[in-house]
């Protein structure tokens, strides 16, 4: 090389050299950019049985062809979190400035310190990572077992819907020596069975619920000791807030306008097809819908139902009480009140017998727009078809179908809706009703009914359904349909049967 040459050549490369070092990295600023997450909920299912710790971990990635600076990453609750974490090597609970090169990632570790004696923990514990690129917020769910309890379940999906499976021929019981919890949805699966003991308190977290196909689940209360289902939020707020749990999966799917959520929506006991499930003093209180039985193509001859109930309450749910479609079901002193929607739906017909039962609906803020009790037996399909089910020799007695909305104009609290293109074996004595339709005696379905004119209730606003006074609109028939000897508080009937699932106490009565 000609010597003349190499003080150009030098020139040159110090010029790039330069050119290299000014040059500032390009960063994708678009305020519609997203980050992408190895998972939307990072859960911690170890019980602990004494203090512990464990860590977990969440990738987080870059899907560009530029880099990008995140602007924040942080813990929602901040140093008040029962959770920690860590950035690619930096403590938080808050980092800004995190920058993620082109189509590459980044790890955030997460641990969790979790005392299971401390009682003011709940039962499940949960925070969110806060993630804030170009404007733009993106959150995910930290969550982990609490206090002591028996857990059952875990994370699922519109994929794997089930987060614990109780096996065919299996029977798995349920103790009351410490709280049972459900997260996610809990199978009981065909010829398998649940058998939950008196005493026994079961909290669901949200959308969570018991599904039983084609098994059975004994849910074995006792006078004083019920089994109880309710929400899993512990703070006294929440006593009374409907809407808290039962079975839903929010199922993401594609549409020419974008993502979309369709969510599944069921009971919070959901029982399907079962062959002889029980229910026998429980409380079912605060969720979406409280009791659904699915049993179309159940043999409805024979002596046995597919789902007996007695001595159960049912209690503000933001949906409804029972639901049933072409159901199998006998039930005795059962209280369904406060309901958003109906307190029961029986619908495409079925197999009915309801002894002293009381449907309810005085919810305070007069917003409901639907009948407290339906009896149907037809439903659309999805090809605008009537289809129309038999009703098998249903039986209705002694019971209140009654509501707060009794005496709106054009509202019927209490509403037979049928089809004659099917048989309707079905019949209502000693009912106390509100309806504008007839329910004189008919010698086929009606017989001594009770119609527009408002229960003696003590106070069912305030969810308390017991009988008032004992005035002859009150009275059932004089010896009980099915020879029940106590009402749901214990209380013997007596030689006097009321309406309801209450006798009258004349020392007491609103007690």
């Amino acid at each position: 090389m000609h010597t003349r040459l190499l003080p150009f050549l030098f020139m040159l490369l110090l010029i790039a050299a330069s050119l290299v070092q000014c040059r500032k990295e390009r960063f994708n600023e678009d305020s519609s950019a997203s980050l992408e997450f190895s998972s939307d909920t990072v859960f911690f299912d170890t019980v602990f049985s004494t203090i512990g710790s464990t860590t977990q971990y969440l990738r987080v990635r870059n899907p560009y062809n530029e880099s990008i600076r995140i602007d924040e990453i942080a813990l929602v609750s901040g140093s008040a979190s029962q959770f920690r974490i860590n950035i690619d090597g930096l403590d938080g609970p808050v980092q800004e400035g995190i920058e993620i090169l082109p189509n590459d990632s980044i790890y955030v570790f997460v641990e969790v310190t979790i005392d299971p004696q401390d009682a003011t923990l709940p039962f499940i514990v949960e925070d969110q990572i806060r993630f804030r690129l170009n404007g733009n917020e993106q959150t995910v769910l930290l969550q982990a077992w609490g206090q002591n309890a028996f857990f059952h379940g875990g994370l699922n999906s519109c994929a794997d819907p089930f987060s614990y499976i109780i096996e065919t021929g299996t029977t798995e019981v349920w103790t009351n020596e410490l709280p049972h919890v459900v997260y996610g949805i809990v199978a009981v699966d065909s010829g398998a069975t649940l058998r939950i003991n008196p005493g026994t308190q079961v909290y669901c977290h949200g959308k969570s619920g018991i599904y039983v196909y084609k098994g059975s689940i004994e849910i074995d209360g006792d006078l004083g000791a019920p089994v109880v289902f309710q929400g899993d939020r512990l703070e006294s707020f929440y006593d009374d807030v409907p809407g808290q749990w039962g079975i839903q999966l929010d199922c993401p799917y594609e549409t020419s306008m974008g993502p979309q959520i369709a969510s599944i929506v069921r009971g919070g006991i959901w029982i399907f097809q079962s062959q002889g499930s029980s229910i026998e003093y429980a409380e079912i209180r605060n969720g979406n819908i409280g009791i659904q039985v699915d049993t179309t193509g159940v043999s409805y001859t024979g002596v046995n139902y597919s789902v007996d109930i007695r001595n159960t309450k049912v209690l503000n749910m933001a949906g409804i009480g029972l639901l049933a479609q072409g159901a199998s079901i006998s039930a005795q002193n059962l209280l369904i009140g406060n309901c958003s929607q109906q307190a029961a739906y029986l619908g495409i017909g079925g197999r009915y017998r309801f002894d002293n039962c009381t449907f309810a609906n005085y919810g305070s803020d007069n917003s409901r727009q639907l009948p407290t009790f339906v009896l149907n037996n037809y439903y659309e399909d999805i090809y605008q078809n009537i289809q129309v089910r038999e009703i098998y020799e249903s039986r209705f007695n002694n019971c209140i179908m009654f509501g707060n909305n009794a005496f709106l104009t054009d509202f019927n609290e209490f509403l037979v809706d049928i089809d004659d293109g099917a048989p309707t074996n079905y019949s209502f004595r000693y009912c106390l009703v509100d309806t504008d339709e007839s329910v004189e005696d008919d010698g086929l379905h009606f017989e001594s009914m009770s119609n527009s004119q408002a229960p003696l209730l003590c106070n069912p606003a305030e969810g308390n359904f017991h009988l008032s006074s004992s005035g002859l609109l009150m009275a059932g028939t004089s010896v009980s349909v099915n020879n029940l000897p106590e009402d749901l508080d214990g209380t013997s009937w007596g030689s006097q049967v009321w309406k309801g699932c209450y006798a009258f106490d004349a020392n007491s009565p609103c007690d």
